[in-house]
């Protein structure tokens, strides 16, 4: 294994974390004005692709670092929070479709069939508790890695990393509320600022996962020099070290 590739992979996953912290932030303020003005909501969608393209990287960063250094947890993060935020992603559109359709319906007067769309919003809430179930997992994971892998960083990066990843789990409880995943995303701001602090890593040095070493197998005893107690030829006894048989004079070696 080696240390310095680890300590490249958390870097660059800490300073990706800085970024995505700072673009979901404005993507939030952008959205919000999105409502009034349109080139605002537009701003913040461009926000929200670069931040996709960001945690691509930031999976790979963790699974490279996760094969480096044998470790499950880290190695689960990026499949549990890919499609958690895949399976997610496809709830909040259905959740929507249902949502402004029925605000369409009510505002021309309720003339039309509604219990299709609230369906519809069954399904897609059902869908976004599925998809967060999957990320609060894979945060999970992450805490408790920096949790039991502290001798990788400094106390106070695994303290603050810990924590960051705890806050996102949160996060994604809120989000299975639905009216409260804006609480959530900001709990996620807050957490991914203090999960960048892992890329100051370089003074710790990275462990392997502890291997115990193989047995090894005990020496043979080395054969015994003393000789037979009887002649082979004739079976009368003879005196231990002797070289012929007293009796027949036959060479006992």
């Amino acid at each position: 294994m080696s240390t310095g590739n680890v300590n490249k992979e958390f870097s660059d996953f800490g300073r990706r974390m800085t970024i995505i912290a700072v673009f979901t932030l404005l993507s939030m303020i952008f959205g919000f004005l999105g409502g009034i003005f349109l080139i605002f909501a537009i701003i913040s969608y461009v926000f929200a692709f670069i931040i996709i393209i960001l945690f691509l990287l930031v999976l790979g960063n963790t699974n490279r670092a996760g094969k480096e250094l044998n470790n499950k947890e880290l190695l689960a993060f990026r499949p549990k929070f890919f499609w958690g935020t895949v399976i997610r992603f496809i709830g909040q559109i259905l959740w929507s479709i249902g949502l402004w359709a029925i605000a369409d319906i009510v505002s021309r007067g309720g003339s039309g069939p509604i219990g299709g769309f609230v369906l519809l919003m069954v399904i897609g809430a059902i869908i976004i508790i599925v998809g967060s179930i999957l990320r609060y997992m894979a945060w999970g994971g992450l805490a408790t890695f920096f949790e039991e892998d502290r001798q990788i960083f400094t106390h106070d990066m695994s303290g603050r990393a810990n924590t960051g990843a705890k806050l996102c789990k949160i996060a994604c409880i809120l989000d299975m509320t639905i009216i409260l995943s804006g609480i959530g995303d900001l709990l996620r701001v807050i957490g991914y600022f203090m999960l960048s602090i892992i890329k100051k890593i370089g003074g710790a040095p990275a462990q392997p996962v502890y291997q115990p070493a193989a047995p090894q197998a005990a020496p043979l005893p080395a054969p015994s020099a003393v000789g037979p107690n009887f002649c082979p030829n004739c079976g009368s006894s003879v005196t231990s070290g002797a070289r012929f048989c007293p009796n027949c004079g036959s060479d006992i070696n």
